[in-house]
């Protein structure tokens, strides 16, 4: 993704942005009922609402990575050749041979019904099982090179090299399709931005709203996925991701457990470990209360670090999971609320955050006071309305309103965990004009 850089705003103007959204008159909002696209493989189906795919995978986990394969053929080879080829291997110093060896190394800690599915999604979009690798690790790599880590271990692996099938001109698909990928989506992305869960005495109904600010990056609605998978064994679940993922950031399951992260540069990084968005994917398949998604998450084999909420509609309740790859700390709600950014508040984690690779503009701890100000002004009254009007004035708040003509991007996802829904925002078209494209997951809507 190529993100935004604006200046840094004093907290006492972020609080004056953010809670504006109080007064203002509310968006409108258009909902896109219809498909305008309707693809299948097997029990596979791709739909597409308004410029946002659907993706719907059944069955083993095989089966749902080829059908993912076959119906977003182009999309995931144009995301491998955009995100890694010309983002990473031609547009920095790191090496396709570094990303080949480590994505090696990575899948021995995969589990098993994960690789398989990424064996499937490499048949079906006729590249090779590694590729996928690739796209499902890069991120912590580059990561782990920002943290200063030490990749001795890697280079000294007597693994034989793997040279990929791809190139400048490797994909079937055209230059245009290319550039039209997810590269943006997949590739070295890490967005500045909130998450927050609020439920209880906190929300118009007492259930359960999560969000994730997307408008640090300017995504448009044909760079995402909506994903809803019905896996032979554990939990239907739908995800907010991009073509050739298996991980998830995002997503909702039918035991209404939601999951939303972002990332924290930490120095205490390791190659030895699941890619989080892996271990996201397995809370979401498996878990069906917040303490059983906590253990998950706790006990498993982390490589980097990022700020979790987990959240449980029923009863509604949230809270938050800081952590890096040996360190974590869990945080129950206040007032129930929680909010988190790309900053550690744990101060034995604090003291990892890689300050020296921080990104001045990243959002710390004066935006948390002023969305929990802006948001307990509220309390008893936030809904699905109020909090898109929140992730409006919060693109406002860094000075990125597009809608003087610039095009839609996507602000953010909300997701209604006591009501099975998944919201995806997007504003900027039209002065004022607010979308927002969804599904209810039990009826598979």
């Amino acid at each position: 993704m190529r993100l935004l850089r604006s200046p840094v705003l004093p907290s006492a103007l972020i609080l004056v942005a953010l809670t504006s959204w109080l007064v203002l008159p509310s968006p409108s909002i258009q909902q896109i009922p219809h498909s305008e696209i309707d693809q299948t493989c097997g029990e596979g189906r791709l739909e597409e609402r308004d410029g946002l795919r659907i993706l719907r995978l059944k069955g083993t986990p095989y089966e749902m990575g080829y059908q993912h394969g076959v119906l977003l053929h182009d999309e995931v080879r144009a995301a491998l050749h955009s995100a890694i080829y010309e983002e990473l291997v031609l547009g920095s110093p790191i090496s396709h041979f570094l990303l080949l060896r480590h994505a090696r190394y990575v899948h021995s800690y995969v589990p098993l019904e994960y690789r398989e599915e990424m064996r499937g999604l490499a048949d079906g979009a006729n590249i090779g099982y590694l590729d996928v690798l690739v796209l499902n690790s890069h991120r912590d790599f580059v990561t782990e090179l920002q943290s200063g880590l030490r990749l001795g271990r890697l280079l000294l692996r007597l693994d034989p090299p793997f040279i990929p099938p791809w190139g400048p001109s490797g994909a079937r698909s055209s230059r245009t399709a290319m550039s039209e990928g997810a590269s943006r989506g997949t590739g070295g992305a890490y967005p500045r931005g909130w998450t927050l869960a609020a439920f209880g005495s906190a929300t118009r109904d007492g259930g359960l709203l999560q969000s994730l600010d997307l408008s640090s990056a300017l995504l448009s609605p044909e760079e995402l996925l909506l994903i809803v998978y019905e896996p032979k064994g554990g939990n239907s679940l739908a995800a907010v991701t991009w073509p050739g993922a298996v991980g998830v950031t995002i997503g909702l399951n039918e035991e209404k457990i939601s999951v939303t992260a972002l990332p924290v540069l930490s120095q205490d990084a390791s190659l030895d470990g699941i890619p989080l968005p892996i271990l996201l994917r397995d809370v979401l398949q498996y878990a069906g209360d917040i303490p059983t998604a906590e253990r998950l998450l706790a006990s498993a084999t982390r490589t980097t670090g990022h700020n979790v909420i987990v959240g449980d509609g029923k009863p509604a309740d949230a809270q938050a999971i800081e952590l890096s790859a040996h360190v974590y700390a869990v945080f129950e709600a206040e007032d129930d609320l929680v909010i988190r950014t790309n900053q550690y508040l744990d101060p034995a984690l604090s003291r990892t955050q890689d300050t020296s690779a921080q990104d001045e503009h990243a959002p710390g701890q004066a935006l948390v006071e002023a969305l929990a100000e802006a948001v307990n002004s509220q309390s008893g009254r936030l809904d699905l309305r109020s909090v898109t009007n929140l992730l409006v004035e919060s693109r406002r708040a860094r000075g990125q309103d597009h809608s003087s003509g610039e095009g839609e991007s996507v602000l953010g996802v909300v997701i209604a965990s006591s009501d099975l829904e998944m919201w995806v925002i997007l504003g900027g078209s039209t002065e004022g004009g607010v979308r927002r494209i969804g599904l209810r997951l039990q009826e598979g809507q």
